[in-house]
């Protein structure tokens, strides 16, 4: 009699169920055991903060093996994946969501650089780096544009990135320059969990946005779909957590050395929710349910 392992499906539960926790977690710790004043952690601070870091992790590293494991039942995405409306409505408002957010980062990072340039003035610690702040605000403005044209042909139910393959590349090199951005300008808390928070998540966002880009353009789909769930997963429980409970202080007035922006935060988070939601309806199109945790079976020679 065969036995059933692990299947996506419970790798997609723990993923999903490694969000609250993760944010739970650290809402605690940056709430009742964090001085903002003096940036340090306090009491069973620096404990909860590694815990908020490594259990979401942990829970995504056995979803990934799942994923893994299952690798035979990634069909890529199934014919008409954009077709019907249903399965494409959660990624099509997502991507309109964070194509709106990236446009607003965008904007105001233009135009943080234009008055650095002419007043001295600025919000941003990467607007005095030049190249680097311009190239991430082109950037934002461009993957918007990108996530919102993308939104309309979800809804339509068109794929004219199969037509053009490089069309999400602009994806891929946001992802990249806010890795940049991050590492130099904001991964310098005091505390090495706060460090690893905020790059780990940007890295991981970074891979699982290069994957969705083969995906897109339908390149080694079954491949390109395994690793997109793998780093798609790593990056929700990292970023989500993060970035929301950042932004909740943030409206709440209250920021630490440090951190992202918010603005930053927000667009990091909307498009982590587009890549999320992708995810759960490639599950529903792209996998072979009868193959999902079936042992494959071996002939003897």
């Amino acid at each position: 009699m065969d036995k059933k392992r692990p299947t996506i499906n419970l790798g997609l539960k723990l993923v999903v169920c490694g969000i609250p926790l993760g944010l739970t977690l650290r809402l605690i710790q940056m709430n009742a055991f964090f001085d903002f004043e003096t940036g340090f952690y306090t009491g069973m601070g620096e404990a909860l903060a590694w815990l908020s870091l490594l259990l979401p992790a942990a829970m995504a590293v056995a979803a990934g093996v799942f994923f893994f494991r299952n690798s035979q039942a990634f069909t890529g995405r199934a014919q008409g994946f954009c077709q019907t409306p249903g399965p494409a409505r959660g990624p099509a408002g997502f991507a309109g969501f964070s194509g709106g957010v990236l446009l607003v980062t965008g904007a105001y990072m233009l135009k943080d650089y234009m008055s650095y340039v002419s007043f001295g003035i600025n919000q941003f610690d990467s607007t005095p780096g030049g190249w680097m702040h311009l190239l991430m605000a082109v950037l934002s403005v461009a993957v918007g544009l990108l996530h919102i044209l993308t939104a309309l042909w979800m809804a339509l139910g068109r794929e004219p990135y199969k037509k053009a393959p490089l069309l999400y590349l602009p994806g891929v090199l946001w992802g990249l320059s806010l890795l940049v951005v991050v590492y130099v300008f904001h991964a310098r808390f005091a505390s090495l969990v706060e460090n690893l928070f905020s790059v780990f998540s940007t890295v991981f966002l970074l891979m699982s946005l290069t994957a969705l880009c083969r995906v897109l353009a339908g390149a080694g789909e079954r491949e390109a779909t395994g690793k997109l769930f793998v780093y798609g997963g790593l990056a929700s429980v990292l970023v989500i957590p993060y970035d929301l409970s950042n932004v909740a202080l943030a409206v709440t007035g209250r920021a630490y050395y440090g951190e992202l922006p918010a603005i930053y935060a927000l667009s990091r988070l909307s498009v982590c929710l587009f890549v999320l939601s992708f995810m759960l309806s490639c599950y529903r199109t792209g996998v072979d349910k009868s193959l999902d945790g079936a042992q494959a079976k071996h002939l003897d020679g």
